[in-house]
């Protein structure tokens, strides 16, 4: 009798031991109430080392505006499914809105002052990268759509007719060239367009800001219910 009683208080003695010591090394964990708020990561370079360490393990998650992604943590991010995007400003920590990619291969003063502009509007997460031509802004959003890293693509460019016959190329793409609000809703509801592509021209600050408006209006890119592949 005394040799089982010994035997069951150190069991009961190894199981409390396990209990305590796991608490200090466990990885970081989020509570279920904040699971589905953005976790900031405010580290100037973003690896994968940087990810596993902090113990990421689901998203969103939200970098610096100028924090460099490296390319193991993408392929860190796109391998566990965790969406990301950029901080912009403090309103976009905030929103539970769709997350888009910008590719600008145009710039202009009133591009830049439109894409500031609606930067600054509370529930909008996008990131932003100048690209080299209308090729590059193609590729640029078919690949951040394809891993994940957004929920819709807005691309700038002189050419957007080939930039969109491009990018349509890939089936989980549905690509169109827009140039009034008007359009833009036109082609939600009939295509579900999750990349845009807009021509600068010589569109004022006002017009661009209007577009770009009602392109992230709405929230998520979606097919229509009629769609058919």
């Amino acid at each position: 009798m005394t040799n089982a009683a010994d035997m069951i208080d150190r069991i009961v003695a190894g199981v409390l031991e396990q209990l305590q010591a796991p608490a200090a090394a466990a990885p970081a964990s989020r509570s279920p109430s904040a699971a589905n708020r953005p976790l900031e990561i405010p580290d100037a370079v973003i690896t994968a080392a940087v990810l596993e360490t902090r113990g990421i393990v689901a998203g969103p998650v939200v970098f610096a505006a100028k924090a460099i992604v490296t390319p193991s943590a993408v392929d860190f991010l796109s391998r566990h499914k965790i969406g990301w995007t950029r901080s912009n400003n403090a309103a976009s920590l905030n929103t539970a809105s769709a997350s888009w990619s910008v590719f600008v291969s145009r710039s202009t003063p009133a591009v830049e002052s439109a894409l500031d502009a609606v930067a600054r509007q509370s529930g909008v997460r996008w990131r932003r990268e100048l690209v080299g031509c209308h090729r590059e802004a193609a590729r640029g959003g078919v690949g951040a759509l394809c891993r994940g890293e957004c929920e819709g693509v807005i691309a700038v460019t002189g050419k957007p007719e080939a930039l969109a016959c491009y990018a349509n190329r890939n089936a989980q793409v549905r690509a169109a060239a827009v140039e009034t609000g008007e359009q833009v809703k036109r082609i939600k509801r009939t295509v579900g367009a999750n990349l845009f592509v807009v021509d600068p021209g010589e569109q004022s600050v006002f017009a661009l800001r209007s577009l770009l408006r009602e392109i992230v209006s709405g929230g998520k890119p979606a097919v229509p219910a009629d769609w058919n592949e």
